[in-house]
Protein backbone atom coordinates (compact mmCIF):
# COMPACT_ATOMS: atom_id res chain seq x y z
CA UNK A 1 0.00 0.00 0.00
CA UNK A 2 2.64 2.61 0.77
CA UNK A 3 4.48 1.50 -2.43
CA UNK A 4 1.33 2.29 -4.67
CA UNK A 5 0.85 6.03 -1.94
CA UNK A 6 4.23 6.80 -3.01
CA UNK A 7 3.08 6.41 -6.79
CA UNK A 8 2.00 9.73 -8.88
CA UNK A 9 -1.40 9.38 -10.13
CA UNK A 10 -0.46 9.56 -13.65
CA UNK A 11 1.75 6.52 -12.91
CA UNK A 12 -1.39 4.49 -10.98
CA UNK A 13 -3.63 5.54 -13.44
CA UNK A 14 -1.03 4.05 -16.46
CA UNK A 15 -0.87 0.87 -14.25
CA UNK A 16 -4.79 0.16 -13.81
CA UNK A 17 -5.23 0.89 -17.53
CA UNK A 18 -2.66 -2.00 -18.51
CA UNK A 19 -3.83 -4.28 -15.79
CA UNK A 20 -7.79 -3.92 -17.08
CA UNK A 21 -6.47 -4.75 -20.56
CA UNK A 22 -4.73 -7.87 -19.56
CA UNK A 23 -7.88 -8.69 -17.39
CA UNK A 24 -10.05 -8.69 -20.17
CA UNK A 25 -8.03 -10.30 -22.92
CA UNK A 26 -7.44 -13.30 -20.47
CA UNK A 27 -11.29 -13.47 -19.46
CA UNK A 28 -12.68 -12.80 -23.24
CA UNK A 29 -12.48 -16.08 -24.73
CA UNK A 30 -15.29 -17.41 -22.32
CA UNK A 31 -17.41 -14.22 -22.85
CA UNK A 32 -20.19 -15.60 -25.63
CA UNK A 33 -20.72 -13.82 -28.73
CA UNK A 34 -23.98 -11.27 -28.52
CA UNK A 35 -26.71 -10.73 -31.01
CA UNK A 36 -25.09 -7.67 -32.03
CA UNK A 37 -21.73 -8.08 -32.59
CA UNK A 38 -21.43 -10.10 -36.29
CA UNK A 39 -22.73 -7.23 -37.85
CA UNK A 40 -20.27 -4.48 -35.93
CA UNK A 41 -17.32 -7.14 -36.66
CA UNK A 42 -18.43 -7.21 -40.40
CA UNK A 43 -18.37 -3.15 -40.20
CA UNK A 44 -15.05 -2.88 -38.32
CA UNK A 45 -13.03 -5.33 -40.75
CA UNK A 46 -14.72 -3.62 -43.92
CA UNK A 47 -13.43 -0.76 -43.00
CA UNK A 48 -9.92 -1.93 -41.75
CA UNK A 49 -9.74 -2.90 -45.50
CA UNK A 50 -10.39 0.81 -46.63
CA UNK A 51 -7.63 1.66 -44.44
CA UNK A 52 -5.62 -0.98 -46.14
CA UNK A 53 -6.48 0.52 -50.08
CA UNK A 54 -5.75 4.12 -48.28
CA UNK A 55 -2.30 3.28 -47.49
CA UNK A 56 -1.73 1.44 -50.92
CA UNK A 57 -3.16 4.03 -53.21
CA UNK A 58 -4.37 7.09 -51.40
CA UNK A 59 -5.68 8.67 -54.51
CA UNK A 60 -8.45 6.30 -55.42
CA UNK A 61 -9.57 5.51 -51.98
CA UNK A 62 -11.36 8.46 -51.18
CA UNK A 63 -13.64 7.85 -54.38
CA UNK A 64 -17.27 7.25 -54.38
CA UNK A 65 -16.60 3.39 -56.06
CA UNK A 66 -14.29 2.70 -53.03
CA UNK A 67 -16.09 3.98 -50.39
CA UNK A 68 -19.01 2.22 -51.67
CA UNK A 69 -16.67 -1.01 -51.49
CA UNK A 70 -16.00 -0.18 -48.09
CA UNK A 71 -17.96 1.98 -45.89
CA UNK A 72 -21.44 0.42 -47.23
CA UNK A 73 -20.97 -2.80 -44.79
CA UNK A 74 -23.62 -1.50 -41.43
CA UNK A 75 -23.39 1.93 -43.15
CA UNK A 76 -26.58 2.73 -40.40
CA UNK A 77 -24.19 2.40 -37.82
CA UNK A 78 -21.53 5.78 -37.42
CA UNK A 79 -17.74 5.32 -37.91
CA UNK A 80 -15.83 5.84 -34.79
CA UNK A 81 -16.04 2.74 -33.28
CA UNK A 82 -15.47 0.43 -36.09
CA UNK A 83 -12.40 3.11 -37.32
CA UNK A 84 -10.97 1.88 -33.77
CA UNK A 85 -11.79 -1.71 -33.46
CA UNK A 86 -11.00 -2.35 -37.58
CA UNK A 87 -7.33 -0.69 -37.13
CA UNK A 88 -6.61 -2.80 -34.01
CA UNK A 89 -7.51 -5.72 -35.14
CA UNK A 90 -5.44 -5.55 -38.37
CA UNK A 91 -2.43 -5.76 -35.30
CA UNK A 92 -4.26 -7.80 -33.18
CA UNK A 93 -5.47 -10.53 -35.34
CA UNK A 94 -1.60 -11.62 -35.17
CA UNK A 95 -1.43 -12.31 -31.63
CA UNK A 96 -4.82 -13.38 -30.59
CA UNK A 97 -7.38 -15.66 -31.51
CA UNK A 98 -10.23 -14.04 -33.68
CA UNK A 99 -12.93 -12.93 -31.44
CA UNK A 100 -10.99 -11.16 -29.35
CA UNK A 101 -8.75 -9.52 -31.79
CA UNK A 102 -12.49 -8.01 -33.46
CA UNK A 103 -12.85 -6.71 -29.33
CA UNK A 104 -9.56 -5.83 -28.35
CA UNK A 105 -10.42 -2.15 -29.53
CA UNK A 106 -13.04 -1.65 -27.40
CA UNK A 107 -11.03 -3.12 -24.67
CA UNK A 108 -8.32 -0.87 -25.09
CA UNK A 109 -11.07 2.03 -24.74
CA UNK A 110 -12.12 0.45 -21.54
CA UNK A 111 -8.88 0.59 -20.23
CA UNK A 112 -8.70 4.43 -20.88
CA UNK A 113 -11.83 4.74 -19.11
CA UNK A 114 -10.32 3.49 -16.28
CA UNK A 115 -7.41 5.54 -16.24
CA UNK A 116 -9.34 9.13 -16.24
CA UNK A 117 -12.25 7.58 -13.91
CA UNK A 118 -9.34 6.93 -11.43
CA UNK A 119 -7.43 10.56 -12.35
CA UNK A 120 -10.81 12.30 -11.76
CA UNK A 121 -11.67 11.18 -8.40
CA UNK A 122 -8.02 11.14 -7.02
CA UNK A 123 -6.77 14.24 -7.91
CA UNK A 124 -10.52 15.94 -6.25
CA UNK A 125 -10.99 13.20 -3.36
CA UNK A 126 -7.40 11.63 -2.91
CA UNK A 127 -6.11 8.39 -4.23
CA UNK A 128 -8.48 5.86 -1.99
CA UNK A 129 -11.23 7.09 -3.86
CA UNK A 130 -10.32 6.62 -7.23
CA UNK A 131 -8.99 3.16 -6.78
CA UNK A 132 -12.66 2.43 -5.26
CA UNK A 133 -14.18 3.67 -8.20
CA UNK A 134 -12.40 1.88 -10.40
CA UNK A 135 -13.04 -1.49 -8.63
CA UNK A 136 -16.40 -0.71 -8.12
CA UNK A 137 -16.73 -0.10 -12.34
CA UNK A 138 -14.82 -3.73 -13.08
CA UNK A 139 -16.86 -5.25 -10.08
CA UNK A 140 -20.28 -4.46 -11.64
CA UNK A 141 -20.64 -7.83 -13.72
CA UNK A 142 -22.72 -6.19 -16.01
CA UNK A 143 -21.07 -3.71 -17.14
CA UNK A 144 -17.79 -6.33 -17.20
CA UNK A 145 -19.51 -8.83 -19.50
CA UNK A 146 -20.27 -5.58 -21.72
CA UNK A 147 -16.65 -4.17 -21.71
CA UNK A 148 -15.42 -7.51 -23.57
CA UNK A 149 -17.62 -6.61 -26.67
CA UNK A 150 -17.49 -5.51 -29.80
CA UNK A 151 -20.22 -3.40 -29.69
CA UNK A 152 -21.45 0.37 -29.29
CA UNK A 153 -22.87 0.55 -25.77
CA UNK A 154 -19.52 0.51 -23.72
CA UNK A 155 -17.35 2.42 -26.33
CA UNK A 156 -19.97 5.40 -26.10
CA UNK A 157 -20.00 5.10 -22.27
CA UNK A 158 -16.46 6.15 -22.83
CA UNK A 159 -16.66 8.65 -25.05
CA UNK A 160 -19.21 10.19 -22.87
CA UNK A 161 -17.31 10.07 -19.64
CA UNK A 162 -14.06 11.08 -21.90
CA UNK A 163 -16.14 14.50 -22.94
CA UNK A 164 -17.26 15.11 -19.38
CA UNK A 165 -13.63 14.53 -18.28
CA UNK A 166 -12.24 17.26 -20.97
CA UNK A 167 -14.99 19.62 -19.77
CA UNK A 168 -13.96 19.67 -16.11
CA UNK A 169 -10.79 19.87 -16.43
CA UNK A 170 -10.64 22.73 -19.13
CA UNK A 171 -13.62 24.51 -17.50
CA UNK A 172 -11.39 26.97 -15.61
CA UNK A 173 -9.02 27.58 -18.37
CA UNK A 174 -9.33 30.93 -20.47
CA UNK A 175 -8.21 29.66 -23.96
CA UNK A 176 -10.74 29.90 -26.58
CA UNK A 177 -9.56 26.19 -28.28
CA UNK A 178 -10.39 24.19 -25.65
CA UNK A 179 -13.93 24.65 -27.27
CA UNK A 180 -12.51 23.31 -30.65
CA UNK A 181 -11.16 20.64 -28.51
CA UNK A 182 -14.14 19.89 -26.68
CA UNK A 183 -16.09 20.03 -29.87
CA UNK A 184 -14.04 17.18 -31.50
CA UNK A 185 -14.36 15.06 -28.62
CA UNK A 186 -17.84 15.49 -28.92
CA UNK A 187 -18.50 14.48 -32.30
CA UNK A 188 -16.45 11.41 -32.02
CA UNK A 189 -19.08 10.78 -29.16
CA UNK A 190 -22.16 10.99 -30.99
CA UNK A 191 -19.82 9.45 -34.26
CA UNK A 192 -19.66 6.47 -31.97
CA UNK A 193 -23.47 5.95 -31.27
CA UNK A 194 -26.27 8.65 -31.50
CA UNK A 195 -26.72 8.84 -27.78
CA UNK A 196 -23.70 10.78 -27.54
CA UNK A 197 -25.90 14.05 -28.78
CA UNK A 198 -27.14 14.16 -24.63
CA UNK A 199 -23.55 14.73 -23.05
CA UNK A 200 -23.84 18.59 -23.18
CA UNK A 201 -26.86 18.65 -21.96
CA UNK A 202 -25.42 18.19 -18.09
CA UNK A 203 -22.97 20.34 -18.61
CA UNK A 204 -25.52 23.15 -20.26
CA UNK A 205 -27.57 22.06 -16.31
CA UNK A 206 -24.01 22.31 -14.53
CA UNK A 207 -23.06 25.86 -15.63
CA UNK A 208 -26.35 27.37 -14.89
CA UNK A 209 -25.84 26.29 -11.04
CA UNK A 210 -21.96 26.79 -10.91
CA UNK A 211 -20.46 28.80 -13.46
CA UNK A 212 -22.47 31.43 -14.88
CA UNK A 213 -20.58 33.04 -17.48
CA UNK A 214 -20.79 34.26 -21.09
CA UNK A 215 -17.13 33.26 -22.04
CA UNK A 216 -18.39 29.65 -21.11
CA UNK A 217 -22.02 29.97 -23.21
CA UNK A 218 -19.58 30.49 -26.43
CA UNK A 219 -17.39 27.83 -25.70
CA UNK A 220 -20.32 25.86 -25.79
CA UNK A 221 -21.85 27.39 -29.46
CA UNK A 222 -17.79 26.47 -30.70
CA UNK A 223 -18.29 23.31 -29.50
CA UNK A 224 -21.23 22.18 -30.65
CA UNK A 225 -20.56 23.55 -34.47
CA UNK A 226 -16.49 21.96 -34.28
CA UNK A 227 -18.53 18.85 -32.81
CA UNK A 228 -21.20 18.81 -36.17
CA UNK A 229 -18.03 19.28 -38.96
CA UNK A 230 -16.07 16.17 -36.68
CA UNK A 231 -19.01 14.34 -36.96
CA UNK A 232 -18.87 14.42 -41.12
CA UNK A 233 -15.24 14.74 -41.59
CA UNK A 234 -14.37 11.40 -39.59
CA UNK A 235 -17.39 9.17 -41.73
CA UNK A 236 -16.27 8.71 -45.31
CA UNK A 237 -19.78 7.51 -46.24
CA UNK A 238 -21.03 10.74 -45.50
CA UNK A 239 -19.03 12.33 -48.33
CA UNK A 240 -21.01 11.43 -51.73
CA UNK A 241 -24.88 11.56 -51.65
CA UNK A 242 -24.92 13.41 -48.43
CA UNK A 243 -28.03 14.52 -47.75
CA UNK A 244 -29.67 11.23 -48.85
CA UNK A 245 -27.30 9.31 -46.88
CA UNK A 246 -27.69 11.76 -43.33
CA UNK A 247 -31.56 11.31 -43.93
CA UNK A 248 -30.93 7.88 -44.14
CA UNK A 249 -28.84 7.40 -41.15
CA UNK A 250 -31.32 9.78 -38.97
CA UNK A 251 -34.40 7.61 -40.62
CA UNK A 252 -33.08 4.15 -39.53
CA UNK A 253 -32.32 5.52 -35.67
CA UNK A 254 -36.55 7.13 -35.88
CA UNK A 255 -37.66 4.18 -36.86
CA UNK A 256 -36.14 1.64 -35.74
CA UNK A 257 -38.06 -1.79 -35.66
CA UNK A 258 -39.40 -2.13 -32.57
CA UNK A 259 -37.68 -4.45 -29.53
CA UNK A 260 -39.61 -4.94 -26.86
CA UNK A 261 -39.07 -5.56 -22.96
CA UNK A 262 -40.06 -8.58 -20.42
CA UNK A 263 -41.05 -6.61 -17.50
CA UNK A 264 -42.66 -7.77 -14.07
CA UNK A 265 -44.08 -10.70 -15.59
CA UNK A 266 -45.18 -8.81 -18.73
CA UNK A 267 -44.13 -7.76 -22.47
CA UNK A 268 -43.71 -4.09 -22.99
CA UNK A 269 -43.73 -2.06 -26.21
CA UNK A 270 -42.18 0.52 -24.81
CA UNK A 271 -41.75 -0.59 -21.11
CA UNK A 272 -43.42 1.96 -18.63
CA UNK A 273 -40.76 5.30 -17.78
CA UNK A 274 -40.31 3.35 -14.12
CA UNK A 275 -38.16 0.51 -16.47
CA UNK A 276 -34.98 1.48 -16.36
CA UNK A 277 -34.46 2.85 -12.53
CA UNK A 278 -35.95 -0.21 -11.03
CA UNK A 279 -33.42 -2.23 -14.11
CA UNK A 280 -30.62 0.22 -12.52
CA UNK A 281 -31.73 -0.93 -8.17
CA UNK A 282 -31.44 -4.57 -9.71
CA UNK A 283 -28.34 -4.89 -11.51
CA UNK A 284 -26.45 -2.55 -10.29
CA UNK A 285 -24.51 -3.99 -6.62
CA UNK A 286 -26.06 -3.22 -3.90
CA UNK A 287 -23.31 -1.79 -1.64
CA UNK A 288 -22.03 0.02 -4.91
CA UNK A 289 -25.29 1.68 -5.40
CA UNK A 290 -25.66 2.79 -1.46
CA UNK A 291 -22.19 4.73 -1.70
CA UNK A 292 -23.25 6.18 -5.05
CA UNK A 293 -26.34 7.72 -3.42
CA UNK A 294 -23.86 8.45 -0.73
CA UNK A 295 -21.71 10.52 -3.45
CA UNK A 296 -24.68 12.48 -4.64
CA UNK A 297 -25.69 13.23 -0.52
CA UNK A 298 -22.29 14.56 -0.52
CA UNK A 299 -23.00 16.68 -3.27
CA UNK A 300 -24.14 19.82 -1.03
CA UNK A 301 -23.54 23.32 -2.38
CA UNK A 302 -20.49 22.20 -4.51
CA UNK A 303 -18.19 24.13 -2.26
CA UNK A 304 -15.60 21.11 -1.47
CA UNK A 305 -15.19 19.78 -4.58
CA UNK A 306 -16.30 22.75 -6.58
CA UNK A 307 -19.24 21.66 -7.68
CA UNK A 308 -17.20 17.80 -8.71
CA UNK A 309 -20.19 15.22 -7.33
CA UNK A 310 -23.09 17.48 -8.71
CA UNK A 311 -21.42 17.05 -12.44
CA UNK A 312 -21.03 13.25 -12.04
CA UNK A 313 -25.02 13.24 -10.51
CA UNK A 314 -26.67 15.79 -13.07
CA UNK A 315 -24.55 13.46 -16.03
CA UNK A 316 -25.48 9.97 -14.80
CA UNK A 317 -29.20 11.65 -14.93
CA UNK A 318 -28.85 12.61 -18.81
CA UNK A 319 -27.52 9.44 -19.19
CA UNK A 320 -31.26 7.70 -18.34
CA UNK A 321 -33.10 10.82 -19.35
CA UNK A 322 -34.19 9.81 -23.19
CA UNK A 323 -35.71 6.39 -21.17
CA UNK A 324 -37.51 8.13 -18.23
CA UNK A 325 -40.35 9.51 -21.12
CA UNK A 326 -41.66 5.61 -21.64
CA UNK A 327 -41.22 6.43 -25.25
CA UNK A 328 -37.99 4.89 -26.62
CA UNK A 329 -38.57 1.45 -28.38
CA UNK A 330 -35.21 0.28 -27.96
CA UNK A 331 -34.23 -2.62 -25.84
CA UNK A 332 -32.61 -5.33 -24.70
CA UNK A 333 -32.42 -5.23 -21.11
CA UNK A 334 -29.90 -3.21 -20.09
CA UNK A 335 -27.36 -2.54 -22.74
CA UNK A 336 -28.65 0.95 -23.52
CA UNK A 337 -27.42 2.33 -20.08
CA UNK A 338 -24.17 1.62 -20.27
CA UNK A 339 -23.49 5.50 -19.98
CA UNK A 340 -24.76 5.51 -16.48
CA UNK A 341 -22.70 3.18 -15.17
CA UNK A 342 -18.87 4.93 -14.78
CA UNK A 343 -20.91 7.96 -13.02
CA UNK A 344 -22.14 5.79 -10.85
CA UNK A 345 -19.07 4.05 -10.02
CA UNK A 346 -17.48 7.51 -9.59
CA UNK A 347 -20.28 8.68 -7.76
CA UNK A 348 -19.54 5.37 -5.16
CA UNK A 349 -15.68 6.70 -5.07
CA UNK A 350 -17.32 9.79 -3.65
CA UNK A 351 -19.28 8.54 -1.05
CA UNK A 352 -16.24 5.42 -0.15
CA UNK A 353 -13.99 8.77 0.28
CA UNK A 354 -16.86 10.04 2.72
CA UNK A 355 -16.60 6.52 4.27
CA UNK A 356 -13.62 6.82 5.01
CA UNK A 357 -13.67 10.29 6.37
CA UNK A 358 -15.84 8.71 9.04
CA UNK A 359 -13.17 6.46 9.67
CA UNK A 360 -10.25 8.30 9.95
CA UNK A 361 -12.12 10.30 12.55
CA UNK A 362 -13.21 7.43 14.63
CA UNK A 363 -10.25 6.63 14.78
CA UNK A 364 -8.87 9.76 16.18
CA UNK A 365 -11.44 9.65 18.42
CA UNK A 366 -9.87 6.16 20.13
CA UNK A 367 -6.36 7.60 19.95
CA UNK A 368 -5.66 4.85 17.25
CA UNK A 369 -4.96 6.97 14.08
CA UNK A 370 -3.17 3.86 12.54
CA UNK A 371 -6.49 2.01 12.40
CA UNK A 372 -7.81 4.45 9.81
CA UNK A 373 -6.20 2.66 6.81
CA UNK A 374 -7.25 -0.86 8.17
CA UNK A 375 -10.62 0.25 8.59
CA UNK A 376 -11.17 1.84 5.30
CA UNK A 377 -9.33 -1.24 3.68
CA UNK A 378 -11.95 -3.45 5.59
CA UNK A 379 -14.85 -1.23 4.55
CA UNK A 380 -13.50 -0.90 0.63
CA UNK A 381 -13.25 -5.38 0.53
CA UNK A 382 -16.80 -5.42 2.55
CA UNK A 383 -18.09 -3.67 -0.24
CA UNK A 384 -16.80 -5.39 -2.87
CA UNK A 385 -16.83 -8.71 -2.00
CA UNK A 386 -20.72 -9.68 -2.50
CA UNK A 387 -20.72 -8.62 -6.37
CA UNK A 388 -16.75 -10.09 -6.51
CA UNK A 389 -18.13 -13.75 -5.90
CA UNK A 390 -21.51 -13.21 -7.84
CA UNK A 391 -18.54 -12.57 -10.52
CA UNK A 392 -16.52 -15.40 -10.17
CA UNK A 393 -19.62 -17.59 -9.45
CA UNK A 394 -21.48 -16.97 -12.64
CA UNK A 395 -18.43 -16.11 -14.88
CA UNK A 396 -19.30 -16.05 -17.99
CA UNK A 397 -22.74 -15.77 -17.81
CA UNK A 398 -23.05 -12.35 -16.51
CA UNK A 399 -25.66 -10.82 -18.24
CA UNK A 400 -27.79 -13.02 -15.94
CA UNK A 401 -26.35 -11.21 -12.84
CA UNK A 402 -29.18 -9.54 -10.26
CA UNK A 403 -27.69 -7.82 -7.25
CA UNK A 404 -28.92 -8.67 -3.60
CA UNK A 405 -31.55 -5.88 -3.86
CA UNK A 406 -33.59 -8.24 -5.57
CA UNK A 407 -32.48 -11.62 -3.50
CA UNK A 408 -29.89 -12.30 -7.07
CA UNK A 409 -30.88 -13.95 -10.14
CA UNK A 410 -34.12 -16.36 -8.08
CA UNK A 411 -34.89 -13.53 -6.57
CA UNK A 412 -35.17 -11.49 -9.77
CA UNK A 413 -36.55 -14.34 -11.93
CA UNK A 414 -39.74 -14.83 -9.60
CA UNK A 415 -40.30 -10.80 -9.99
CA UNK A 416 -40.58 -11.67 -13.68
CA UNK A 417 -37.27 -10.01 -14.83
CA UNK A 418 -35.98 -11.10 -17.66
CA UNK A 419 -33.07 -14.26 -17.12
CA UNK A 420 -30.87 -13.51 -19.63
CA UNK A 421 -30.57 -11.96 -23.48
CA UNK A 422 -28.20 -11.14 -26.09
CA UNK A 423 -27.17 -14.91 -27.33
CA UNK A 424 -24.31 -14.98 -24.99
CA UNK A 425 -25.44 -18.74 -24.04
CA UNK A 426 -25.28 -20.24 -27.21
CA UNK A 427 -21.46 -20.94 -26.65
CA UNK A 428 -21.85 -23.32 -23.74
CA UNK A 429 -24.45 -25.68 -26.77
CA UNK A 430 -21.71 -25.96 -29.06
CA UNK A 431 -18.86 -28.08 -28.03
CA UNK A 432 -22.22 -30.94 -26.90
CA UNK A 433 -23.13 -30.28 -31.26
CA UNK A 434 -19.56 -30.49 -32.40
CA UNK A 435 -19.40 -33.95 -30.74
CA UNK A 436 -23.03 -35.39 -31.57
CA UNK A 437 -24.22 -33.80 -34.38
CA UNK A 438 -24.37 -35.46 -38.06
CA UNK A 439 -23.11 -33.82 -41.22
CA UNK A 440 -25.92 -31.73 -42.58
CA UNK A 441 -27.95 -31.26 -39.30
CA UNK A 442 -29.94 -28.10 -38.99
CA UNK A 443 -30.10 -25.67 -35.99
CA UNK A 444 -33.22 -24.04 -34.65
CA UNK A 445 -32.31 -20.93 -33.00
CA UNK A 446 -34.10 -17.74 -32.36
CA UNK A 447 -34.64 -15.75 -35.56
CA UNK A 448 -32.18 -12.95 -36.35
CA UNK A 449 -29.66 -14.49 -34.09
CA UNK A 450 -28.22 -16.83 -36.82
CA UNK A 451 -25.40 -14.82 -37.47
CA UNK A 452 -24.28 -15.53 -34.21
CA UNK A 453 -23.38 -19.32 -34.69
CA UNK A 454 -22.28 -18.42 -38.64
CA UNK A 455 -19.61 -16.16 -37.13
CA UNK A 456 -19.29 -19.23 -35.11
CA UNK A 457 -18.77 -21.29 -38.18
CA UNK A 458 -16.80 -18.87 -39.82
CA UNK A 459 -14.12 -19.06 -37.20
CA UNK A 460 -14.20 -22.32 -36.06
CA UNK A 461 -15.90 -23.24 -32.98
CA UNK A 462 -18.86 -25.03 -34.90
CA UNK A 463 -18.86 -27.25 -37.17
CA UNK A 464 -19.30 -26.30 -40.96
CA UNK A 465 -21.35 -29.34 -42.04
CA UNK A 466 -24.22 -28.30 -39.97
CA UNK A 467 -26.88 -25.80 -41.03
CA UNK A 468 -28.58 -22.87 -39.15
CA UNK A 469 -32.13 -22.32 -39.88
CA UNK A 470 -33.82 -19.13 -40.64
CA UNK A 471 -37.49 -18.82 -41.33
CA UNK A 472 -36.36 -15.45 -43.82
CA UNK A 473 -34.59 -15.43 -47.02
CA UNK A 474 -31.71 -13.94 -45.43
CA UNK A 475 -27.91 -13.72 -45.77
CA UNK A 476 -25.39 -13.54 -43.41
CA UNK A 477 -24.20 -9.78 -42.46
CA UNK A 478 -20.62 -11.27 -42.99
CA UNK A 479 -20.43 -11.31 -46.52
CA UNK A 480 -21.38 -14.56 -49.11
CA UNK A 481 -17.85 -15.97 -48.90
CA UNK A 482 -18.67 -18.55 -46.13
CA UNK A 483 -21.77 -20.56 -44.23
CA UNK A 484 -24.58 -18.94 -44.94
CA UNK A 485 -28.79 -19.86 -43.27
CA UNK A 486 -30.93 -22.12 -45.25
CA UNK A 487 -34.77 -21.80 -44.89
CA UNK A 488 -36.49 -23.41 -42.29
CA UNK A 489 -38.78 -22.93 -39.47
CA UNK A 490 -39.49 -24.52 -35.96
CA UNK A 491 -39.95 -28.32 -35.68
CA UNK A 492 -38.20 -29.17 -38.87
CA UNK A 493 -34.74 -29.25 -37.05
CA UNK A 494 -32.25 -31.43 -35.37
CA UNK A 495 -31.19 -29.33 -32.93
CA UNK A 496 -33.04 -26.58 -30.86
CA UNK A 497 -30.46 -23.77 -28.94
CA UNK A 498 -33.40 -22.12 -26.47
CA UNK A 499 -32.20 -19.14 -24.38
CA UNK A 500 -34.21 -17.79 -21.68
CA UNK A 501 -35.11 -14.73 -22.91
CA UNK A 502 -38.32 -13.98 -22.30
CA UNK A 503 -39.13 -11.10 -24.31
CA UNK A 504 -39.16 -13.46 -27.40
CA UNK A 505 -42.07 -15.61 -26.12
CA UNK A 506 -44.22 -12.80 -27.19
CA UNK A 507 -43.27 -13.48 -30.87
CA UNK A 508 -46.49 -14.85 -33.29
CA UNK A 509 -47.15 -17.12 -36.03
CA UNK A 510 -44.34 -19.52 -37.04
CA UNK A 511 -41.27 -17.83 -35.11
CA UNK A 512 -42.92 -17.90 -31.72
CA UNK A 513 -41.18 -20.86 -29.97
CA UNK A 514 -43.19 -23.24 -28.78
CA UNK A 515 -41.78 -23.35 -25.20
CA UNK A 516 -44.43 -26.09 -24.20
CA UNK A 517 -43.22 -28.17 -26.70
CA UNK A 518 -39.44 -27.87 -25.98
CA UNK A 519 -39.86 -28.70 -22.44
CA UNK A 520 -41.88 -31.47 -23.15
CA UNK A 521 -38.75 -32.98 -24.39
CA UNK A 522 -35.75 -33.69 -22.03
CA UNK A 523 -33.11 -31.54 -23.07
CA UNK A 524 -29.39 -32.76 -24.07
CA UNK A 525 -27.57 -29.99 -22.24
CA UNK A 526 -28.48 -27.44 -20.07
CA UNK A 527 -26.73 -24.26 -18.20
CA UNK A 528 -28.66 -23.18 -15.13
CA UNK A 529 -27.36 -20.90 -12.21
CA UNK A 530 -29.29 -20.44 -8.81
CA UNK A 531 -31.83 -23.33 -10.03
CA UNK A 532 -32.62 -21.10 -13.20
CA UNK A 533 -32.10 -22.59 -16.38
CA UNK A 534 -30.08 -19.92 -18.63
CA UNK A 535 -29.90 -21.92 -22.01
CA UNK A 536 -31.37 -25.53 -23.41
CA UNK A 537 -30.52 -27.49 -26.13
CA UNK A 538 -32.20 -29.94 -27.43
CA UNK A 539 -32.06 -32.88 -29.94
CA UNK A 540 -35.39 -34.06 -32.71
CA UNK A 541 -38.71 -32.99 -30.64
CA UNK A 542 -41.09 -36.06 -30.10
Amino acid sequence: MKQITRLGNGSIALLLACLTIILLTVTAPAIGLTWDEPAYIAGANSVAGWFEALAENPGQAFGPEIIQKYWSVTHEHPPVDKIVSGLVWLAARNFFDELTANRLGNMLLVALLVALLYLMLAQVYGKAAGLFAVAALIAMPRFFFHAHLAALDVPVAVGTFVVTFLFWKTIDRNEWWWGLLLGVAWGLVVATKLNGVFVPIAFVIWLLVFRRKGSLALRLVLMGLTAILTFFVIWPWLYYQTWDRVVEYVGFHVFHYDIGQWYFGQFYLPPPWHFVLVILWAVVPLTTLLLALAGMARAGKGQRDNGLAWLLTISAFVSILPFLFGKSLLYDNDRLFMPVYPFLAALAGVGFAWAQGKARKLAEQVRRPGLALPISLLLAILALTPQSLAMVRQYPHLLSYYSESVGGLSGATKLGLETTYWCETYASALPYINAHASPGDKIWIEPWSYDVLLYYQRIGMLREDVLILNPYLAFSILGLDGPQPVIGRFGNADWYIFQYRQTQYNWDGEQYPPLQTLESNSPVYEVIQDGIPLMRLYGKLK
